[in-house]
């Protein structure tokens, strides 16, 4: 079961579209979706949301509120664990709204797409578009929330065929991943690879001391190449080292991730800068290092 939501700003707890694709068998079997009307106090639709997903306020105002569309979203899951392209995102979208609303979290056990994807290929972009190329899937309509979800479901099912299993168990157990899980009492454990905090973290004196070791950018070293329209680049070095990361002004052999501030969506074909050039002169000489775009790093700030 592959879910993905768009929100109306930088608040995790403003979801203004799910999409839900179901998955049997192997083989994708329901969709389903709805706009949303995020809870109140959170309804303020950001122009950079607007123009990544082109959701409006006018959109969702006959949307059913976070409080049923939870309910349908439960109803149509029935259960099954869910999967997700960036999980943090999308479960802390979950966790946010219902917080919003006074709500409990619903019980849920969830895996990331994008975590078996690094665990799967070698890609210079580990965002959705990327991923659904090396699984052989057409993907057109990047943040429509239903296209994500198929798109989610469709880079699963390939992982699947790739590791020669039809269980996401034996899946997560091949590459040391672990499933992610909220309840009703307020717990949560993210969706990692168990590996990812075993390898020695260099210090790093920028960083802030109490920063989540399971944060998506914790112990990375950070590079930027272009403007940033949601902050400037000295707010987003300030906030890479409160997350625990290494922000970096050059592309070299320590750097993990490289943020393309220029494109506000990366897929393949895309003209690259410089620096993203340098990063895949480093990637195909075996170096682990991913381009994202700047919708991305924004999510993975707050994972």
């Amino acid at each position: 079961m592959a879910i993905d939501f768009e929100t109306a700003n930088e608040h995790r707890g403003s979801p203004c579209a799910v999409g839900i694709t179901k998955v049997i068998d192997g083989h994708i079997a329901d969709t389903w979706g709805t706009l949303i009307q995020p809870p109140a106090g959170l309804r303020v639709f950001n122009p950079f949301n607007i123009a990544i997903h082109g959701i409006t306020a006018a959109d969702v105002v006959s949307a059913p509120g976070w409080k049923a569309a939870l309910a349908d979203i439960v109803a149509f899951t029935d259960g099954l664990p869910l999967v997700a392209h960036n999980a943090g995102f999308d479960m802390s979208v979950i966790r946010a709204a219902c917080d919003a609303d006074g709500m409990a979290w619903p019980e849920l056990r969830y895996t990331c797409s994008q975590v078996v994807a690094r665990r799967t290929w070698k890609l210079l972009s580990y965002s959705l578009p990327y991923c659904a190329d090396a699984a052989g899937v057409a993907f057109a309509d990047h943040h429509n929330a239903g296209a994500d979800a198929t798109a989610a479901a469709e880079v699963m099912l390939a992982a699947l065929r790739s590791a020669e299993t039809t269980s996401l168990d034996s899946l997560l157990d091949g590459h040391r991943i672990r499933w992610g899980w909220m309840t009703p009492a307020g717990e949560w454990l993210g969706s990692h690879y168990r590996g990812h905090n075993a390898r020695p973290r260099k210090p790093l004196p920028d960083a802030n001391p109490n920063a989540d070791p399971d944060g998506a950018l914790y112990g990375a070293t950070v590079c930027l190449t272009g403007k940033l329209s949601s902050m400037t680049r000295d707010e987003a070095f300030r906030t890479l080292a409160e997350v625990g990361a290494q922000p970096a002004e050059n592309v070299t052999k320590s750097t993990d991730i490289l943020v393309s501030a220029s494109q506000s969506r990366l897929r393949p074909g895309d003209t690259l800068s410089g620096k993203a050039k340098k990063a895949q002169a480093l990637l195909q000489s075996g170096q682990d290092i991913e381009v994202i775009d700047e919708d991305e790093f924004l999510r993975r700030l707050h994972c």
